[in-house]
């Protein structure tokens, strides 16, 4: 039995809690092939960004008989989770690998609590891809056999029709998704825990597009059935390694081991700019997202799921869900973005942001003015200027794929980006629309 063979077998016992996997060392290459170092892949031409990649279905299984993996997808959060998970799903020998492990607290996809919804304004794609993605999450659940979803009603509050609303509003006639406009004295009466004082009317999707999910379990679900499926997972640090041509060979590991696949998907979020600086610096910015949890009165259901609907407040800003376990969250309006280091940040909450949280609760919710803070989170979000997720091959590598930039908004599309790599990396046929909005050459630089 080869060593790679023998390294990838055993990452098959291997859970994440606690675990030491064996270390797997590359296949050895024939001393002729021309390798580069992972310095020249990260510092790969700009120019070259526009190139079209070269699309063949011979990368859907280009390691079968070497013992290696079809393909290593770097990063274990809700896009890599669902791509891993996809992918082992289409016959392919899958391994993941994550540097500090799936739902880490430095991990944009980890905290309680997440929401899908259809509501976005003028965007009608992802309002689509998102009720799609809503019957995606319900199969899983009912797969995984543990309760993720929270169907709730969701408002968003407002003081006049915008332009936004109003195409939210034809979208939703469009794909037929039930909502109500609801005026003031109809809000007081559904949620009287809450103050309108200041809202006209507001915008009100129902439970069947809107649904609050436990975003950590969702993820460590999603883990455990892409290992239960036969997928191998690999706690490790992974970067670029040394590539031939336009094929990348291998990731190189902490501690010098490499591992070697057929393809590569990196769904890194946060940390595309320092995999790949060339294409993510200019297009993706990582920004703080904070938000507190406050504590809810004893024997008091009115603040939490499901009395308490979700809301999305366009008067005084922010958002927040009803409590499931640790309180009403609530995400301030955060004002000018502040960049982030998602490795080595402080996750503590600005104080001026805890001043304007508690100020907006006594506002919206009077019988929280004064409750405690129960816990905070501090995450990031990284967003491309368009707001699209970026899914697309590598413009210098046939075999690598990409997929990040999943701003606020990406984790409920998690099942559909998952198939959608799938896709990409399989040679299959994509949805045109989204490869439109999803390409690198529809995210144009920040600085333009």
């Amino acid at each position: 039995m080869s060593e790679a063979r023998a390294g990838l077998r055993s990452l098959a016992h291997c859970p994440w809690r606690g675990c030491r996997p064996t270390l797997v060392n590359s296949a050895k290459q024939p001393k002729s092939m021309a390798m580069f170092h992972r310095r020249d892949f990260l510092t790969a031409s700009a120019a070259s960004l526009a190139a079209p990649a070269v699309a063949t279905s011979a990368l859907a299984r280009p390691a079968l008989g070497r013992g290696l993996a079809d393909v290593a997808v770097v990063g274990a959060g809700v896009f890599g989770a669902f791509a891993a998970l996809a992918l082992r799903e289409n016959g392919h020998r899958v391994v993941s690998l994550d540097q500090y492990g799936p739902v880490s607290p430095r991990a944009s996809s980890s905290g309680e609590t997440r929401s899908i919804r259809s509501g976005y304004g003028d965007q009608a794609f992802y309002s689509a891809w998102s009720a799609r993605a809503l019957t995606k999450w319900r199969a899983r659940e009912a797969e995984f056999g543990r309760k993720l979803l929270y169907p709730s009603a969701r408002i968003e509050l407002t003081d006049r029709w915008t332009d936004g609303m109003l195409a939210q509003r034809k979208i939703f006639d469009g794909l037929k998704l039930p909502y109500a406009i609801a005026g003031r004295d109809e809000l007081r009466h559904r949620f009287p825990q809450m103050a309108f004082d200041d809202v006209e009317f507001a915008f009100v999707e129902t439970a069947a597009s809107s649904v609050l999910v436990k975003a950590r379990e969702a993820v460590l679900a999603t883990i455990e059935a892409f290992e239960k499926k036969g997928g191998q997972s690999r706690f490790a640090r992974a970067t670029p390694g040394e590539a031939q041509g336009r094929r990348l060979l291998s990731l190189k590991l902490d501690g010098g081991d490499t591992l070697s696949a057929g393809s590569f998907v990196f769904a890194v979020g946060p940390w595309a700019g320092q995999l790949f600086p060339a294409i993510a610096h200019p297009r993706i910015s990582v920004y703080r997202s904070e938000y507190l949890y406050y504590g809810t009165p004893a024997g008091d259901p009115r603040f939490s799921w499901p009395h308490q609907p979700l809301w999305h407040d366009h008067i005084r800003g922010g958002w927040g869900f009803g409590s499931i376990e640790r309180g009403l969250k609530y995400s301030v309006a955060p004002g000018p973005r502040v960049d982030i280091d998602p490795d080595t940040a402080d996750r503590m909450p600005r104080d001026a942001l805890i001043k304007a949280s508690r100020a907006y609760i006594a506002a919206r919710f009077p019988a929280l003015a004064g409750a405690p803070i129960l816990e905070s989170r501090v995450c990031q979000v990284d967003d491309a200027r368009t707001t699209n997720f970026l899914v697309d091959r590598h413009p210098d590598f046939d075999n690598v794929f990409l997929a990040f930039a999943g701003g606020g908004h990406g984790f409920k599309h998690g099942p559909m980006v998952g198939d959608y790599v799938a896709d990409l990396v399989g040679g299959r046929p994509l949805e045109p629309d989204a490869a439109q909005l999803f390409q690198l050459g529809a995210h144009p630089s920040m600085a333009v």
